[in-house]
């Protein structure tokens, strides 16, 4: 049984809501900032896309889930008794490292004043899984409360299994949530491993493109039951989820790991490629990881690809937080019946991939979503979009 997606909200460097997130989207924005490290033994500037918010408190991780949540439910109207029906489902990568980078300099500063203060505790665990349940508790939801953090995946699965529990009439509804916060630990590590793009642009399978570009989001995909008066109805059909050990960072240059996955995925729901109508690709800009995308994509559909476009241009690559960050963006272009584009994206005849660049009327049917991640976490997802006849009018 498929999921309808009853409510979304983001906030990212697009905007600090799903209508101004879409706004800046369509228009093209892509609103990045000078990152600074300037304690570094070598001061270092790297590009990344922050929250629209500017706050630079850590701990506003809490009052971002907070907020999103307790909007949902008003939104939905949901009494106690729905509230215990409704799962919960969070996915990042880093949680909320930033809070415990935060707490570990604050301490530092105090050793600095007092030499009789303890050592200070390096990474010591704050939130991390602890933060869906105390959210749950908060809000009174049901048992039924996950985190996930399969790095780039952690959302885009919690997205499946919401649906699942859902279709096994377990749960009503979900609350599904995707998070990634600035922390130094995550934007040096990419750095260290030579992943941030040095011309500071995220150009998805683009001949030129040179890396990423790291960035911060809270979305909120709520899933339920359809609705029969929506104008515009998007479900979550389903997906699937595969791994494989080739790499801890790079997917199989020849596409056929994240081609099994896409394949699983239009198995899982019964659709057939020739179907789909669109693809959100994971499109990172990485070198490896567009070839293999690029490869998996030519396999599944024979040559014959329908409208490609990718997101992560436009609010950089939110990790964690990117299955639920980008399905939100997605859906919400679907919504006002567009579709996303590219727009002033280069061919590159050896990959073979064109991505859409133009933003015109997005068709009725089915959407595939990929999410990629390190250590061969893959996943893909089936969305489909179906309109009643006085909303194409």
């Amino acid at each position: 049984m498929t999921a309808a997606i009853r409510y979304l909200d983001a906030r990212s460097a697009l905007g600090s809501s799903l209508d101004e997130c879409v706004d800046n989207l369509l228009a093209g924005h892509k609103p990045w900032r000078w990152q600074d490290f300037p304690a570094l033994q070598e001061p270092l500037r790297l590009p990344y896309f922050a929250l629209a918010d500017s706050v630079a408190d850590a701990t506003r991780i809490y009052s971002h889930l907070h907020e999103m949540t307790a909007k949902a439910i008003t939104a939905q109207g949901l009494d106690a008794a729905q509230r215990v029906r409704t799962g919960l489902f969070i996915g990042s990568s880093s949680y909320d490292v930033g809070v415990s980078e935060a707490n570990y300099h604050q301490a530092l500063e105090q050793q600095a004043l007092d030499a009789g203060a303890p050592d200070p505790l390096p990474m010591g665990i704050v939130g991390y899984g602890k933060m869906a349940e105390r959210l749950r508790a908060e809000f009174k939801l049901s048992p039924h409360c996950y985190s996930y953090s399969t790095a780039c995946t952690s959302s885009a699965n919690a997205l499946l299994y919401a649906q699942r529990l859902i279709a096994a009439g377990l749960i009503d509804q979900a609350l599904v949530i995707g998070i990634e916060f600035f922390n130094q630990t995550t934007l040096l590590g990419f750095h260290s491993l030579g992943l941030i793009s040095p011309s500071q642009r995220l150009a998805p399978f683009a001949a030129d493109r040179d890396g990423l570009v790291l960035g911060e989001a809270c979305a909120l995909v709520m899933l339920g039951r359809p609705d029969a008066a929506a104008p515009v109805q998007l479900e979550l059909c389903g997906g699937a989820i595969a791994t494989d050990n080739h790499s801890l960072t790079a997917a199989i240059a020849d596409g056929s790991s994240l081609a099994s996955v896409m394949t699983a995925a239009l198995a899982e729901t019964g659709v057939a490629a020739g179907d789909i109508k669109g693809i959100k690709a994971h499109g990172t800009a990485s070198l490896m990881n567009d070839e293999a995308e690029a490869a998996a994509l030519k396999q599944l559909f024979a040559g014959d690809l329908p409208a490609v476009f990718a997101l992560k241009q436009f609010c950089g690559h939110t990790l964690g937080a990117c299955g639920a960050l980008e399905l939100a963006l997605a859906a919400g272009c679907l919504l006002r019946n567009r579709l996303p584009s590219n727009p002033g994206y280069q061919f590159d005849p050896a990959l073979g991939v064109a991505l859409n660049i133009q933003a015109g009327a997005a068709a009725d049917g089915h959407y595939l979503f990929n999410c990629f991640a390190f250590g061969g976490n893959n996943n893909a997802l089936v969305l489909r979009k179906t309109s009643r006849a006085e909303a194409l009018q």
